[in-house]
């Protein structure tokens, strides 16, 4: 089986979404049911591809960066804002086996009780670092919202283009460059950057958690 390049040997790699044992047949069916107001990923689509094209695991060189000597993912190619840019796959699961010790565990549904923790195996978009530090940024450039996928037949969480991180600067004719391409979305060799929220980094300060040994320095 094709994994990505820098993929840790240790990590399973998932090709498609793994369900717990403790998903009920209601959760089954939920996950399977296709609701009007998604939007879909066809079969055909290359967000969906494992290995995902859209994108590449590299570490990171610049010693100023929050997961310098670890890994961060990194765009491939441009995408548009509002371009799916690969799924996030890992154990989807119910609440009753939520592990307080995964920084990898997001929720896919929570009236329905459904999440995807991709602590213990995942693909790709495990390795998207948090926005916070890196190179004077000041947001996210992307977002995770669902999909539907037509290549699993399943409800997944996606993982979204937004407009761009802007960079902060202090020479105003550079500040009116950046905010020209506020609006250009996620170019080639960007790193993908998402936001874990603020209460993610307050519980993380409170417990003195740190990163694992698998390549990133924050998690989701």
């Amino acid at each position: 089986m094709s994994k990505p390049k820098n993929w840790p040997i240790s990590l399973p790699y998932l090709k498609a979404p793994l369900h717990g044992k403790d998903i009920s047949p209601t959760q089954t069916q939920f996950l399977r049911t296709k609701p009007l107001h998604l939007p879909a990923a066809p079969a055909s689509s290359p967000a969906t591809e494992t290995p995902c094209p859209h994108v590449k695991i590299q570490a990171i060189q610049d010693p100023l960066h929050p997961a310098y000597g670890q890994h961060g993912l990194f765009a491939t190619r441009n995408i548009a804002p509002g371009g799916l840019i690969l799924v996030y796959l890992g154990r989807v699961h119910g609440q009753g086996t939520t592990s307080d010790e995964s920084d990898y565990d997001l929720w896919l549904d929570r009236e329905m009780d459904v999440a995807t923790d991709a602590a213990g195996e995942g693909n790709e978009a495990r390795f998207m670092n948090d926005y916070r530090g890196v190179g004077g940024v000041d947001r996210a450039n992307a977002q995770f919202g669902n999909v539907w996928c037509e290549r699993w037949g399943e409800v997944c969480v996606g993982v979204w283009a937004l407009g761009g991180a802007k960079k902060k600067s202090k020479n105003k004719k550079k500040e009116k460059d950046v905010k020209k391409n506020d609006g250009r979305g996620i170019q080639k060799g960007d790193e993908i950057l998402v936001s874990y929220g603020r209460g993610f980094w307050e519980d993380r300060r409170k417990s003195g958690h740190g990163g694992g040994d698998d390549g990133r320095a924050a998690a989701l």
